[in-house]
C-alpha cells in the first residue's frame, strides 16, 4: 500500500469517526468527498443562529 493510499484512508476514517459521533451511520460505499460534505452539513445545522455572534447581520 502506498503512502498516499494510507493518508487517504486515514482521512476518510477520521471523517467517518466524526460522523459516527454525531449519530450518522450511513457511511458505507460513500467516498471521502461525500462524507466530508455530509459532515459539513451536520456541523452547519448545529450552529445556534439565535445567538448574536452567529448571525450574519
Amino acid at each position: 500500500m502506498k503512502a498516499v493510499d494510507v493518508l487517504e484512508k486515514a482521512k476518510k476514517n477520521h471523517i467517518i469517526e466524526q460522523l459516527h459521533e454525531k449519530g450518522f451511520k450511513d457511511t458505507e460505499g460513500k467516498d471521502y468527498k461525500e462524507l466530508r460534505h455530509k459532515l459539513a452539513v451536520i456541523r452547519a445545522m448545529e450552529i445556534d443562529v439565535s445567538k448574536d455572534e452567529n448571525r450574519w447581520v
